[in-house]
């Protein structure tokens, strides 16, 4: 028995939006009659609603942009990060005693033999993720 094979193509195109109030289901229905077809998305997801809700208030518990320092020539690195500050700082403390290229700071202070500090002197808090 011989199975057909479907050529049928689909003439639909697809598009995203974010669900935010009601003025979205207007403007959405607006294409109603159209080849275009819409997909709503939110931006409270699972992950959000449970990163960092039980996390202390201290401000390296948190994510988001930072800034570290090298303690003897003041150069900076501005960083990005979904991880908590305190593991983004040992992530970089590890790749300079390992002389490990996942950290352009890291890198920066071995080759210039410069030393690593604690946190609290070297890593600033720029904008916290909410």
């Amino acid at each position: 028995m011989k199975r057909q094979h479907s050529t049928q193509t689909f003439k639909h195109k697809w598009a995203t939006f974010t669900y935010e109030d009601k003025e979205t289901l207007y403007i959405t229905n607006m294409f109603k009659h159209t080849d275009l077809k819409i997909v709503f998305c939110t931006n409270n997801t699972l992950e959000s609603l449970l990163k960092h809700r039980n996390a202390p208030t201290e401000k390296y518990a948190l994510s988001g942009v930072h800034k570290l320092t090298c303690p003897d020539c003041n150069k900076a690195y501005v960083g990005q990060t979904d991880r908590c500050f305190s593991i983004r700082y040992k992530e970089h403390k590890s790749a300079f005693h390992n002389n490990s290229h996942t950290s352009k700071f890291a890198q920066q202070l071995h080759e210039e033999a410069h030393s690593f500090g604690p946190i609290s002197n070297i890593m600033q808090v720029l904008h916290h993720q909410r």
